[in-house]
């Protein structure tokens, strides 16, 4: 197990040293409870059933993504119905004012499972950050203790990329990476009932042995779109039907293990990362506030022990509370430097107040927009939000918190503000991550000049009194979601264009503003202008990485190899591990007749992720092009069982069976390439190559269109159709506009000649003469060129 060094403090879970006592005008008012107790020492947990051993019980943790607390039946909710979440409730301890420490997946999930906060484990946002390999988590403790560990995801943000799956033996991800460059990672994600039809199996072949899973439920999570039947029972309320469908989900896993007699000897501890604002304080979704609509958080935990069952819990409690508490039922000691405390004396009703400090922070608006981070303190009944403007809230009478009582309670708001100063002060002690190092300076220069700007230093933590504060910005940010929905539709483009310039007209420095605008540009294939605006993006955020990587597919589909491989290479400065950026890489060596590096590069992607089965199958044409069919078929075949989709991998089998004349296989791979993929241009035109030879006019005339309907600027698929029309002498007219078009769309120089002799010979059975002579003089004066080009 990894050694840790205790660098942190005593301030978390004890009542504040020297609690401040505040003289109002109404008299004095504490907002810290001096009467607040510690237990220590060991607690009576209670009887355990018969037959069943403190030492060997297992340990289910389900978090639910992107849920709120008060959607919840045991939590006082009406509006869906979570018959398993209650059951838990009911036979164990709901902590009725549980605080996450970040509105954001991946830097919540890195708290419950290391037991610190975000500044602590140092991971800020998702994307971009890492858990760092030296940070301890709840699964490396677990398992050097003997558990089987398995974890089960939903969605992308926690990919084992991001480092959160240390201490693992099973980690199912398994996402399809090679798609996520053209969209939000938040929106590459898995149904839950596919989650729990991994994990249940899982568990199923460990119950012999003490185990712990963690399984992952993302569908509360936009876009909310939750199948029957909630979706018609929760009809007009997606998002609640997606809490139903959770709560069917964590259902199923709590009848698995009644069902395999493993329920009374295994905690169960069911938790939110965060909620959903749905429209309070004018937030539709997360991630930009804290208040409690996003911090406020479902926390359930079901121990077999006697005393842990069917308790109520009002004391506020944190998610970093989750790996020690778990830790402590287990019988397993909590390592040194964890802030996060035994939630155990409350479940078992040793002390009703443990004194626990909240903390939580946003740093969305800063990273993404330029403007102010938000940081929050939660002590007893008060809240603190630190921003240039900032505001306190009484939770306990104003839980909804609809009246900021900061200039009211003057005091109290100025002593947390100096209370989360000092709390941030010890933050910055603590270690975290090591830095990403900056470019060294022959290499920045030559960046610049390809249109990269500014090197991979994180966005600092900027004082919040000198930049924007969230609040003001609010409706800034909701014109940016409707206009990035409006580009995920079909025919949204100008539309969401519109409302973004309307964004950086209204504030020039909001990073994802240039950074959308960016992504827009790309996918209606307009580089150049894509370029520009990630060159904006990169201007006010150099360490974004995803605009590095979108800005480089960019010089790539321009065809500038040396741009893509400076920002590919730019961004593995910061994740060396990224196998998909490898593979890129591997591809661009590849295009350039450099197998040798090509190969090390994709052999180098495969170590750092198997699953990546593109590489694997760029190892395939590899052999193929030195002539090893046998070795090329068997690799191809690998990917294909890596991930049965795998794009140009029938492609390749079918070249493959086309070496060896086996041309019905051909054509069934070449088919069933454009099965997966219609858009597979380079299959159809070879399928249509393929009918040419065996005389399907008319199948090779559709495999043609199909190969310029995949790809419209596939200028050979023009000129080739054309040729098709001219030779069966129908379509004279419209041959003449798709070789026209071809010879627009720049193909290549050995294809340039034909396309001219094309539109000579169709502008002779037109009749015009004139317009014949010119195209085939054009002809042969670029034949004769390239003639005198090869010798």
């Amino acid at each position: 197990m990894k050694t840790h060094t205790a660098t942190f403090r005593t301030w978390i879970g004890l009542a504040v040293a020297g609690a401040f006592i505040v003289a109002a005008a109404a008299g004095a008012v504490w907002y810290v409870a001096s009467s607040r107790t510690q237990m220590a020492g060991p607690i009576d947990l209670g009887a355990l059933p018969s037959g069943v051993r403190r030492d060997l019980l297992n340990i289910v943790v389900i978090t639910l993504d992107t849920t709120r607390a008060d959607h919840i039946g045991a939590y006082g909710s009406t509006l869906v119905k979570t018959p398993a979440l209650d059951r838990l409730a009911g036979e164990g301890t709901r902590f009725a004012q549980a605080m996450s420490s970040a509105p954001l997946t991946l830097p919540a999930h890195s708290s419950m499972f290391t037991g610190r906060f975000p500044p602590e484990h140092g991971v800020r946002d998702n994307g971009g950050f890492f858990l760092n390999p030296e940070q301890i988590t709840l699964a490396e403790m677990l398992r050097e203790k003997g558990f089987a560990t398995g974890g089960f995801i939903a969605a992308f943000v926690l990919d084992r990329k991001w480092g959160i799956n240390q201490g693992f033996d099973e980690y199912f991800d398994d996402f399809d990476i090679s798609e996520r460059r053209g969209r939000s990672i938040g929106n590459i994600q898995r149904p839950g009932n596919e989650v729990v039809d991994k994990a249940l199996p899982w568990i199923d072949s460990v119950k012999d042995r003490r185990f712990f899973a963690w399984i992952h439920l993302y569908d509360p999570h936009t876009p909310y779109d939750p199948p029957e039947p909630q979706k018609s029972e929760y009809k007009g309320h997606p998002y609640r039907g997606e809490v139903a469908f959770t709560d069917a989900q964590v259902g199923r896993v709590v009848g698995f293990l009644d069902e395999r007699g493993l329920l009374d000897r295994t905690v169960v501890a069911v938790l939110g990362d965060h909620g959903e604002s749905l429209g309070d304080h004018g937030e539709d979704s997360h991630g930009f506030f804290i208040y409690e609509a996003v911090t406020h958080v479902p926390f359930i935990m079901r121990a077999p022990f006697e005393k842990t069952g069917a308790r109520v819990v009002e004391d506020p409690v944190r998610i970093v509370d989750l790996a020690p508490t778990l830790l402590d039922l287990a019988g397993v000691p909590s390592p040194a430097g964890m802030s996060g405390k035994s939630l155990v004396p409350l479940m078992t009703g040793a002390t009703v107040e443990l004194g626990l400090e909240g903390y939580a922070e946003a740093m969305y608006p800063l990273h993404h927009f330029g403007w102010s981070d938000l940081r929050a303190l939660r002590s007893g009944r008060y809240k603190l939000i630190d921003a240039p403007k900032p505001e306190l809230f009484d939770i306990e009478s104003d839980p909804k918190e609809t009246t900021n009582i900061f200039d009211a309670r003057r005091t109290v708001g100025d002593g947390m503000v100096a209370r989360l100063r000092e709390i941030e002060a010890a933050f910055d002690k603590a270690p975290t991550a090591a830095p990403a190092e900056d470019v060294d300076p022959e290499v920045r220069q030559r960046l610049a000049a390809l249109g990269y700007v500014g090197s991979f230093v994180a966005t600092s933590n900027d004082p919040r009194s000198d930049r924007a504060d969230p609040k003001d910005k609010i409706d800034l940010f909701n014109l940016m979601g409707t206009a990035r929905d409006l580009g995920r539709e079909e025919g949204g483009f100008q539309k969401a264009v519109g409302l973004l310039n309307q964004v950086v007209k209204a504030d020039p420095n909001v990073i994802d503003a240039w950074f959308t605008l960016g992504n827009l540009y790309f996918k209606e294939g307009r580089y150049r202008e894509s370029i520009d605006h990630f060159r904006k993006t990169l201007e006010l955020k150099p360490d974004y990485d995803i605009a590095v990587i979108n800005m480089a597919h960019a010089f790539r589909r321009l065809g500038d190899d040396e741009a893509a491989m400076a920002g590919y290479e730019r961004y593995l400065q910061l994740d060396p591990r990224d196998a998909y950026i490898l593979y890129q890489v591997g591809e661009v060596f590849l295009d350039r007749g450099n197998t040798g590096r090509a190969e090390a590069v994709f052999k180098q992607a495969l170590k750092s992720d198997p699953k990546v089965a593109l590489a694997t199958n760029a190892l395939g044409v590899i052999a193929y092009q030195r002539g090893d069919l046998v070795g090329a078929e068997k690799l191809i075949r690998d990917a294909i069982a890596v991930k049965w989709d795998v794009k140009l991998a029938r492609y390749n089998l079918a070249l493959i069976a086309e070496g060896r004349g086996d041309l019905p296989d051909a054509e069934r791979n070449y088919l069933e390439e454009l099965k997966l993929h219609p858009d597979s241009y380079k299959a159809a035109f070879n399928l249509s190559l393929l009918y040419e030879r065996t005389g399907q006019k008319d199948l090779r005339i559709d495999a043609l269109k199909q190969s310029i309907e995949g790809n419209p600027a596939f200028a050979e698929g023009h000129i080739f159709l054309a040729k098709a029309y001219l030779e069966r002498e129908t379509n004279l007219e419209e041959a003449a506009s798709l070789a026209r078009k071809g010879l627009s769309l720049s193909p290549s120089p050995q294809v340039v000649p034909l396309g001219h002799y094309l539109l000579a010979d169709i502008y002779n059975r037109l009749g015009q003469r004139a317009d014949a002579a010119r195209e085939a003089a054009e002809g042969r004066a670029l034949e004769a060129r390239l003639g005198r080009g090869r010798r």
